[in-house]
Formats: structure tokens, sequence, C-alpha cells
């Protein structure tokens, strides 16, 4: 079967909120399924969204380790699947033609500002994941040669990649948007120069 059934009813039996390393490790198997797995994958996943929430809530109540990052890795997870939803023409893992975006856009400058808008805030949610995996790594004790660092930074790997193609697709919507600005600018200069 081609969607995420099986792998739900495997996880649904885990203790996810009681166990923060094994929560991170379910957050980084998931986002490779989100990248790499089946389309429906994502279809199938939204139905555990408010879960999910719940989840990122709870683990937010802790001010360090892997239960921060935990709440963290969860509210990009579900940002990557709510923008996937919204955007279906964008695979899991992001990686899209030149005339695809533009399909995407439909070559309408609002569609292209709203999907910026919508690029800019998962952008952020992987940068926070970013930021907060750094941020968590202790010197003396979590370095990337150490089972724990190498723990804590083994998902960045999908967060550069999604990044890569995020920040690809933002500075090409961003030339777009100027494109269609020019051209509205030109128009109305033309017009008033008409009247004057």
């Amino acid at each position: 079967m081609k969607g995420a059934h099986t792998f739900w009813a495997a996880i649904n039996r885990l203790p996810l909120s009681s166990n923060a390393v094994l929560c991170w490790k379910f957050c980084h198997v998931f986002h490779k399924l989100l990248r790499d797995g089946h389309p429906n994958v994502i279809k199938d996943s939204m139905r555990n969204k408010a879960d999910l929430a719940d989840m990122s809530r709870m683990w937010g109540h802790l001010s360090e380790g892997y239960g921060k990052l935990c709440s963290i890795y969860l509210k990009l997870l579900i940002t990557k699947m709510e923008f996937h939803i919204k955007n279906p023409r964008f695979p899991g893992n992001l990686q899209m033609s030149n005339r695809q975006l533009d399909e995407a856009g439909e070559n309408d400058v609002n569609n292209f500002f709203q999907l910026t808008v919508e690029m800019f805030d998962y952008l952020e949610c992987e940068l926070n994941l970013f930021l907060g995996v750094f941020n968590s790594l202790d010197m003396s004790r979590s370095v990337s040669v150490t089972a724990a660092g190498q723990c804590r930074l083994a998902p960045l790997i999908q967060v550069i990649l999604d990044c890569s193609h995020l920040y690809d697709y933002t500075v090409k919507l961003l030339f777009k948007l100027h494109s269609c600005e020019s051209h509205t600018s030109a128009g109305l200069t033309a017009q008033a120069s008409i009247y004057l």
C-alpha cells in the first residue's frame, strides 16, 4: 500500500509523549518519510496533525534538551505538511523545475506573493530547528563525534536539503515579484503621462 497507514499504526504504539529521545528519532524518520516517501504520506499524516501539535505544546514546556528540540521539530513537520497540502504541486522533497515553479504560481503576481510568504514561514521553521540544535550542543559533552552529538545533528541533513530549495525558490519568486512590480510601475507611469 502506498501511503503512511502502516507507519502510523506502528507509531501510535510508541511512547512519544514520555520519551524525548524516542520522539526526536521519530521526528527525524517522519521528516525523511515526508521528503522521500509516496505523495500520499503527506495526506495520510494530516489526520495526526492535532496529535502532533499537542505533543509539540507538551514538549515545549521543557526549557532545554531533547524536549525543547522535539517541540521545535514537530512545529516544523506540521508546517511542512500544511505547506504541501496547500501547495500540492510541490513534492515532499521540494525538487521542481523553473517551469513547474511558474505553474505553481499560475503566472499571477498575487499567487507568487502568497507563495513567497508561505516559503519564508516554512524556511523560518527550518532555521529555528537548525538554531535550536546548535544552541543545545554542550561542547564539553555533545560534539559532532559523540553519539549524542550525532543524534542531534543527523536531522539537519533533511533541514539543509529543504532549505537549499526554499532559498533558491524564494530568490526566484522575489525576482518575479520585482519584475511584475517594474512592469506595473512602468504601466502606471505611461498612464499618468497621458493625463499630463
